[in-house]
């Protein structure tokens, strides 16, 4: 009785903080914005998935030219962007996004460019993910530099499940390790594997759309999509096995089992996993003291429930859950910013702050 005290204490106090928060417009000249970062003198960059690229500078908002083509279909288009942390040397800007490879197919792919006036110039592309698919779905892509300077990808199973995720072969499904330039770090785990794709960093993944360095450890965090339940949390480890589609947490849409085990020596169980789906997209660790006890924890997007999901963290573990600005829309992205505010993509809506009360 004690403990379950305890625990509705602590539910409640979550709960009840959770209505402390509230939301200011930054901009609603975007309508699905994917991707967000920001420049050192403050602009702020913002994909939008129909594949614009946009500069907010000083409240003016400029669309920038010369981005790839992307095919726009399905959940495809203009996806992730990641400014170079080494940015003022070397001026780099990395985009995610679904490449046409065709008539008929296409895949996930990553330019690395610069930033000429409101002109993207020298895309150069780093990544491809093979192979190319005739799917419009399950592309990933969010982009992420650890402290160490390497790149991280996260690339979809393209909705093939039955061979790529658990295959070394090819990409799809999996996070992907690389330097700056898309060459191969000497220590990624199947460097040198004559079977596989030597970028993998950890495969058996479904739709990862939410990746973030956690700054207090220099670790990778994950969530991907489940199918009908099992949207997953993962802390990302070289060479581990997510287990998709082995092991699942959910079932098909229609209702029936594509596997009958949630566990399997050899496969990473999730930090936490959702029944049923709340479809995450976007994912940060909250460093600032602008939102006082919300510093060191993890908020999540929710496409399908449109709210803000908060992981609480306590020694690198996630260890309650709340909900806040339940009804705000389909949170797409969540990128906390240079000035220590948390903002939002939210599609029909554009890019918000997360204020306090």
């Amino acid at each position: 009785m004690k403990y379950l005290l305890s625990f509705l204490t602590i539910a409640l106090t979550l709960a009840a903080s959770a209505q402390n928060f509230d939301t200011e417009l930054v901009t609603d000249e975007v309508n699905v914005p994917w991707g967000i970062d920001w420049l050192p003198n403050g602009d702020m960059l913002i994909t939008e998935r129909d594949g614009q690229l946009y500069k907010l500078s000083k409240g003016n908002m400029t669309a920038v030219k010369g981005t790839p083509k992307v095919v726009a279909e399905g959940q495809g288009g203009l996806l992730d962007i990641k400014v170079h942390p080494n940015y003022a040397q070397n001026g780099y800007i990395y985009l995610s996004y679904s490449k046409p490879m065709g008539e008929k197919l296409a895949t996930t792919a990553v330019v690395r460019g610069k930033l000429s006036g409101n002109n993207f110039v020298e895309s150069a592309e780093v990544f491809k993910a093979e192979p190319a698919s005739e799917t419009r779905h399950h592309y990933g892509s969010r982009i992420v530099f650890d402290k160490e300077g390497y790149m991280y990808v996260s690339v979809g199973d393209r909705g093939n499940r039955d061979e790529n995720p658990q295959a070394l072969n090819n990409h799809c499904g999996k996070i992907h390790r690389m330097n700056d330039d898309g060459s191969v770090p000497s220590d990624n785990p199947y460097n040198g594997n004559p079977i596989a794709m030597q970028t993998i960093y950890s495969y058996g993944h479904r739709n990862p759309q939410g990746l973030a360095l956690n700054p207090f450890t220099g670790e990778i965090w994950e969530h991907e999509h489940g199918p009908m339940g099992g949207d997953e949390v993962n802390l990302i480890q070289p060479k581990k096995n997510y287990g998709w589609p082995v092991i699942s947490y959910g079932v098909n849409y229609n209702g029936t089992k594509f596997t009958d085990i949630t566990k399997k020596e050899g496969m990473e169980q999730p930090q936490i996993y959702w029944v049923p789906s709340i479809a995450p997209s976007g994912m940060d660790f909250v460093t600032s003291s602008e939102y006082g006890s919300l510093k060191g924890d993890l908020l999540v997007g929710s496409l399908k429930f449109g709210y803000l999901h908060r992981c609480v963290m306590k020694d690198n573990k996630i260890v309650e859950e709340n909900k806040m600005l339940e009804g705000i829309g389909r949170v797409r992205v969540v990128r906390q910013g240079p000035d220590g505010f948390v903002y939002l993509g939210v599609e029909g809506k554009g890019v918000l702050k997360l204020v306090m009360k």
